[in-house]
């Protein structure tokens, strides 16, 4: 316990906004990686005992989020995954530095969001993304795998599951249609997805195209999230209504963000975000 609270307290103090600590479940590592040398699949393997994992989140800018899916979105998204690289190596290094071994990982290794759900960082929504309490679906995450002894954390729903069910604006404002009005399944619709898990699937080979067509990557789905919000004590308050999983209140919750204005797309006029305070 003591070991987790130093590990999470130097992430935090090294960049990162969430952290969490959960056990590396054999059924959560690839089996396999790419050589990039050689092109060859070769099978993957952690270091024996390195069954710990601390997982992190960093937070993507709420104001250039929202000029999805243009080139301002896209820059946040690439920012992130550069802030996740450096802390990742960070905290990797805090760890060697007391003597175990550690190593970094961004979405290699082994999927993020399932280890980010086991260690109590958020859900998984609608849109296929970790959806967190503060942040919603707007952050970037990384691992560490270790074999430093650490408490591990536990799941820790809010009300995501309940609340996608009603809410579907990621699913309506998705340009390439690649997010799922239905119900969860267990099936996903092509070869990309790992079926098995009861949880709503996303079309990955549509969502790809669309970046391709787009020249860039989308945020669309993390824009219009109600839970991707700043700071703010209406914003908490709707938070805490959420945990209430009351269907009605949800639907209320999302008329009024609708209202509100929130999930609008800004125009690609660059210099409204570069000029503005």
């Amino acid at each position: 316990e003591k070991n987790a609270h130093i590990v999470k307290k130097a992430a935090k103090f090294l960049g990162a906004d969430l952290v969490g600590i959960c056990y590396a479940h054999p059924n959560l590592i690839y089996s396999h990686e790419l050589d990039l040398t050689t092109m060859e699949h070769k099978p993957l393997k952690l270091p024996e005992g390195c069954t710990h994992v601390v997982v992190m989140a960093i937070a993507m800018n709420y104001d250039s989020v929202r000029y999805s899916p243009d080139a301002i979105s896209g820059a946040s998204t690439g920012l992130g995954y550069s802030q996740q690289a450096i802390l990742a190596n960070l905290v990797a290094t805090f760890i060697r530095g007391l003597g175990y071994r550690a190593i970094p990982c961004g979405n290699d290794t082994a999927p993020s969001i399932p280890l980010a759900i086991a260690a109590g960082l958020g859900e998984l929504g609608r849109n296929g993304l970790l959806i967190t309490e503060k942040f919603g679906p707007r952050v970037r995450i990384c691992k560490v795998f270790t074999d430093l002894p650490l408490k591990h954390d536990d799941y820790k729903p809010f009300g995501v599951t309940e609340f996608c069910r009603i809410c579907k604006k990621c699913a309506v404002n998705c340009p390439a249609q690649a997010i799922s009005y239905d119900e969860p399944t267990t099936e996903g619709p092509t070869m990309s997805n790992h079926s098995g898990v009861k949880k709503w699937y996303i079309n990955p080979e549509k969502c790809f195209m669309f970046w391709a067509k787009n020249w860039m990557d989308c945020n669309n789905c993390v824009m219009v999230c109600p839970f991707n919000k700043p700071p703010g004590v209406i914003h908490d308050i709707a938070r805490f209504l959420v945990r209430w999983k009351n269907p009605i209140i949800n639907w209320l919750l999302v008329k009024l963000d609708d209202i509100l204005g929130y999930g609008k797309h800004i125009p690609a006029r660059e210099k409204d975000f570069w000029e503005s305070p």
